[in-house]
């Protein structure tokens, strides 16, 4: 069944094999400029800056450029591979927390997740996160709290790829070892697996800090910065509970039946639900912010099917259990809107035609202009990160050092300082092809200050799906 599983989770990859999220060319541009020499710089020739939160990821992406391969590439590969291990592990780790039966749904739960998939070959670190969460939790879920120093390894990991990952491992030490402390039967044990699994990720974040304050000056990526508190309270939570309310109704419903350790696997679904609150609902699509706890979702939700079918079935349906409950809930999560193969399928289509169509064709017009054109832009992806080297100016400021010392800007400031750094060309996202209706307030300010005077519609790049409302005027001094 797992194998089936795995075959169910390529097949979706292929499926949504034309997607790259537009941030993964973020990283992108960061790992090729240090591949080529240039160091940690969003520019050429420009000053240090960490617009990434995923170091990690942007130095295999750095290796892979340098060896002559492609970095977009390297890290649609890690995605993949760590869904399928994300597959495999709810299965080969989840049976000594949740049992065979629990197990082997939970492995076709996380399979047939057409977001999930979405996301593997989206681009970015966030099935290698989800990895290394279910890795790390499973382990010390186990009746026996596990071996420390494997999920401590996991843990560890976290750190380099999300800004949030030493939270995972705090919040599962504090729920499952914290309380040991306060029983002199257990209190050594627990001294020493606090010290394991919490030493080890606080060391490895140590060591990121250091790199990144030697490196940049810093102790906080751009992201961080930018994105803390920028958000609607609950828009996040509200997205995903949409997407996947049945599945997380039966997680609710799993933790409630599991007792003892076990019940630790809700605790990065519970963190992760605390830190949506009020964080900026971008590169959300299809809950990204979700899918690392996806695993441990599927394993809850799992539990409660598996309960649920074998108190129906009784003793002789025992060996029918685990195929009926994979079958039904592997259906459920593939047909179930909005969150079914159909509708993220549609989806991957409207953004490729749309959105990456226009940037492209902002593209073919930018590669006719001199080479040492700047221009500026906010949707900083894949338009800078193949604009050939182009000097690029983030109208959102994520990639400019500056936002480390004035954090978020309002969008009236963003506007004049874009000005005062003088690009000789404004990309600018429009909601109407005719006419200009800025995508963002940000940009609807560029084009209302003076300083636009001094420049001249030159193109207006539209994707094959004219009537999106996406498009990019190209604005020309």
């Amino acid at each position: 069944m797992v194998g089936l599983s795995a075959v169910v989770h390529l097949a979706l990859c292929w499926l949504f094999r034309g997607f790259l999220t537009d941030d993964a060319w973020i990283s992108v541009r960061y790992a090729e400029n240090l591949a080529a020499g240039e160091g940690f710089v969003w520019n050429p020739g420009g000053p240090r800056v960490e617009g990434f939160s995923n170091p990690l990821l942007v130095a295999v992406e750095a290796l892979v450029s340098w060896a002559g391969g492609s970095a977009p590439a390297a890290a649609r590969v890690l995605g993949v591979v760590g869904g399928l291990a994300c597959v495999v592990a709810v299965y080969v780790a989840g049976r000594p927390v949740v049992g065979e039966s629990a197990a082997r749904i939970a492995s076709v739960l996380t399979a047939c997740s057409a977001p999930f998939a979405l996301w593997a070959v989206g681009g970015l670190e966030t099935l290698l996160v989800a990895f290394a969460v279910t890795v790390g939790t499973l382990e010390v879920a186990r009746r026996d709290g596990g071996r420390v120093l494997r999920a401590a390894a996991a843990f560890a990991v976290l750190p380099w790829l999300r800004p949030e990952g030493l939270a995972v491992a705090a919040a599962v030490v504090a729920v499952g070892e914290v309380p040991g402390l306060f029983r002199a039967a257990t209190r050594r044990r627990a001294l020493r697996r606090v010290l394991v699994l919490g030493g080890v990720p606080v060391c490895s974040q140590v060591v990121l800090e250091v790199a990144r304050l030697g490196i940049y000056g810093h102790l906080l990526p751009n992201s961080v910065v930018y994105k803390s508190g920028a958000g609607d309270a609950l828009t996040v939570l509200e997205k995903f509970l949409q997407q996947a309310l049945l599945p997380t109704l039966l997680a609710v419903v799993g933790a409630v039946v599991l007792r003892g350790r076990a019940r630790l696997l809700a605790v990065p679904p519970v963190l992760y639900g605390l830190g949506s609150i009020g964080t900026l609902d971008s590169a959300n699509a299809y809950s990204r912010f979700f899918m690392p706890v996806w695993p441990l979702v599927a394993l809850l939700a799992a539990v409660a099917i598996g309960a649920g079918l074998q108190a129906l079935a009784g003793h002789r349906g025992r060996g029918l259990v685990p195929v009926l409950g994979a079958a039904v809930a592997g259906l459920l999560v593939l047909a179930l809107p909005p969150g079914d193969v159909r509708s993220v399928a549609a989806w991957q289509e409207r953004y490729t035609d749309c959105r990456v169509g226009a940037r492209e064709s902002a593209l073919d017009w930018l590669r006719t202009t001199p080479p040492d054109t700047s221009f500026a832009i906010s949707d900083a992806g894949l338009v800078p990160a193949r604009a050939e080297g182009r000097s690029v100016v983030d109208n959102f400021f994520l990639n400019e050092s500056l936002i480390q010392e004035t954090g978020r800007l309002p969008f009236r400031e963003r506007a004049d300082l874009v000005h005062d750094r003088a690009p000789d060309v404004l990309v600018l996202a429009s909601r109407d092809s005719e006419r200009f209706v800025g995508y963002y307030p940000t940009e609807q300010a560029i084009h209302e200050h003076p300083a636009t005077s001094a420049y001249r519609l030159a193109h207006v790049a539209t994707g094959p799906r004219a009537s999106c409302g996406y498009h990019l005027m190209v604005f020309q001094r």
